[in-house]
């Protein structure tokens, strides 16, 4: 394949949003709805808007392997232990999922100016709107852009460090290191995509784009050897992660 790939990016240029409420698979929509009303319930006035986005909103979900990736925008900060407890609760009941991830953002932080490579890119590029007013018309289509890699890679390094501590310690989760791996596989990739000029949404694509630029790469074959791995080493990973360091942290 010829190189760019300008994977994920239409015509002109402009990152492509993949997603979008008609993907969402019908064994994922009543989960869906619970945590609405949850949210409804919990935040009541100060709750401005729900998006979802990740595999579920892509409509590539897989019972009982995926996440359930919700955005939430507030009018004011709030609390949100209530929310984390009955998030468990509901967790029991649904099975399908593996966790619900929750990024909250306050309306006036994700409206100003100085935040439009994050929140404008995250909303009008990432998501989709599944209650309340749709904050995503308010900002322009991007194209891949340096300032957006690097805040979405912005915590890269703090999630190495502490899956390094974890790992010495042996108190890692089989679902952890997956966690883990694929947000390096991802954190790679954001190294090289604006020279690629390409946005990609999955691992697989992200992988693929990588084996392009690094074909001879030990650390990629072993990243996409750890996603296929039922079960993944403490030492191995710890191993991994120093090599990983040594090559993709100097280019964030």
């Amino acid at each position: 394949m010829e190189l760019p790939t300008r994977l994920g990016t239409n015509e002109a240029g402009y990152i492509i949003n993949q997603t979008d409420v008609t993907q969402i698979q019908p064994m994922f929509r009543p989960l869906l709805d619970k945590v609405i009303q949850l949210l409804r319930e919990e935040f009541a006035k100060a709750l401005h808007s729900v998006y979802v986005y990740g595999s579920v909103g892509r409509g590539t979900a897989i019972v009982e392997q995926s996440d359930l990736d919700v955005t939430v925008i507030l009018n004011q900060e709030l609390d949100i232990d209530g929310l984390k407890s009955r998030t468990m609760l509901l967790l029991q009941e649904h099975p399908e999922v593996i966790k619900i991830d929750y990024d909250i953002g306050l309306l006036h932080t994700a409206l100003d100016p100085t935040n439009h490579v994050e929140w404008g890119f995250w909303l009008r590029h990432m998501c989709a709107c599944v209650y309340g007013t749709d904050l995503s018309h308010r900002f322009p289509h991007m194209k891949p852009d340096e300032r957006i890699s690097r805040a979405l890679n912005r915590d890269l390094s703090d999630q190495l460090r502490e899956a390094q501590v974890k790992l010495k310690t042996r108190r890692m989760t089989e679902k952890e290191k997956k966690s883990l791996i694929k947000r390096m596989i991802r954190g790679a990739y954001l190294t090289i995509n604006v020279e690629d000029q390409s946005f990609v949404s999955t691992i697989a694509d992200s992988l693929f784009v990588l084996r392009l630029y690094f074909p001879n790469s030990k650390i990629i074959g072993d990243l996409e050897r750890g996603m296929e791995s039922e079960e993944i080493q403490d030492d191995w990973l710890g191993k991994l992660i120093a090599q990983y360091e040594s090559l993709f942290l100097p280019r964030l």
